[in-house]
């Protein structure tokens, strides 16, 4: 089988790593596979890639406009006919509605991947009409939480499966310090990641913690406006930025607790990351993703945007130390749950499902096929 997998960039986000590990996986069971990266400058990538894996680009604007976006939709037509793929993967809102466009007359089979929380997106008016029209393209909807699966219009849900992403058991697990406390942060610079709030917070706690300090790995438009919000908080000397790390999960052995400090999800890598790698966890439950994951008390859920319980969860953890030790030794165990080949056999059957004879007959209502990731309504 042929398949390509399409996606905005190849640099370290949470979607690049999806389609890294899917498109090894499918190309070690001997499928043709390629990537198509529609934003991405060149080849170069934050996940390498093996060689026999093909990496195209289509070496133009970014979607910001609807006169871009067309230009990029004949690209990506274009494209598509002449690799001939007997599937296409697509990730990401825009994305997934540029290839089901692209795609409307051709026979091949598209799964569309929602990665983001599609409710809360700032996303241009013409981009939330064209959303729903293009997913009508859809053999099937990749989702990573029930509850963006109930979000989806009544018509999209019965060919919708929900499959959360898989985490990569860290070879070092952090180890549970009684001294300088470092809290880490990581995602991309953006006020989606809520890194302001999270300097709002530790600035209410910081005068009582005299050794912690905070560290928050990313790049991103809000760089420069974290900066300034640090020097005003007077935080510059216990606030550091450093930027991407050299490896996937680098930052786990730089850190003794991590916050996840999110406005909004589809689902947080890092979270997963976080608990895999014996860090105890402080996350806002945001929609959607950190309330699934953090259930039974393996983390400290905030509510949403509370910045003062926010700050009050920062400091328990770092005052309490058999606290921090009872937290770290449940991540692990409840990581597990995202394995890799869990994930990646939820993966296999929605392929199998895509690329039958249509018309392909919906699974009945609750079956599922693992305890943890449900297909159909």
């Amino acid at each position: 089988m042929k398949i390509a997998f399409v996606l905005s960039g190849l640099t370290a986000g949470g979607a690049e790593k999806i389609v890294n590990l899917l498109a090894h996986h499918r190309s070690d069971q001997g499928d043709t596979v390629c990537v198509l990266a529609i934003n991405a400058a060149d080849t170069q990538s934050y996940f390498p890639y093996a060689p026999q894996i093909g990496i195209e680009t289509l070496r133009g604007r970014r979607t910001g406009s609807l006169s871009t976006a067309g230009l990029q939709l004949l690209r990506l037509r274009r494209m598509l006919r002449a690799l001939e793929p007997d599937l296409v993967v697509t990730f990401l809102t825009k994305v997934n509605a540029l290839v089901g466009l692209a795609a409307l007359g051709l026979k091949t089979p598209v799964i569309m991947s929602e990665r983001n929380n599609f409710l809360f997106q700032r996303k241009n008016p013409y981009w939330r009409l064209l959303s729903p029209i293009a997913a009508r393209k859809a053999a099937c909807l990749v989702m990573q939480t029930e509850q963006a699966r109930a979000a989806l219009p009544a018509a999209l849900r019965s060919r919708a499966v929900v499959i959360p992403n898989p985490v990569t058991l860290p070879h070092a697990i952090a180890s549970v310090s009684n001294d300088k406390i470092r809290i880490v942060a990581v995602g991309r610079l953006d006020k989606q990641k809520g890194f302001d709030l999270l300097l709002q917070a530790f600035r209410l706690v910081v005068d009582d913690l005299a050794t912690a300090t905070l560290t928050i790995f990313g790049e991103g438009p809000e760089r420069g406006a974290l900066k300034r919000q640090a020097h005003e908080l007077g935080l510059f000397e216990r606030v550091s930025m450093p930027g991407v790390t050299s490896s996937p999960a680098g930052w786990i052995s730089k850190g003794d607790v991590f916050v996840l400090s999110s406005r909004f999800e589809g689902f947080p890598n890092v979270l997963l990351e976080a608990l895999a790698g014996g860090m105890p966890t402080i996350a806002f439950a945001c929609p959607w993703g950190p309330s699934d994951i953090l259930k039974n008390e393996v983390g400290l859920l905030v509510p949403p945007g509370d910045v003062v319980q926010l700050g009050d969860a920062i400091r328990r953890l770092v005052v309490d130390t058999a606290l921090r030790r009872k937290l770290a030794a449940a991540g692990p165990a409840i990581a597990t749950r995202y394995s890799k080949s869990a994930v990646l056999a939820q993966w296999d059957a929605v392929i199998s499902r895509a690329t039958q004879p249509r018309p392909a007959t919906p699974l009945a209502p609750g079956a599922h096929t693992a305890p943890r990731y449900r297909i159909g309504p």
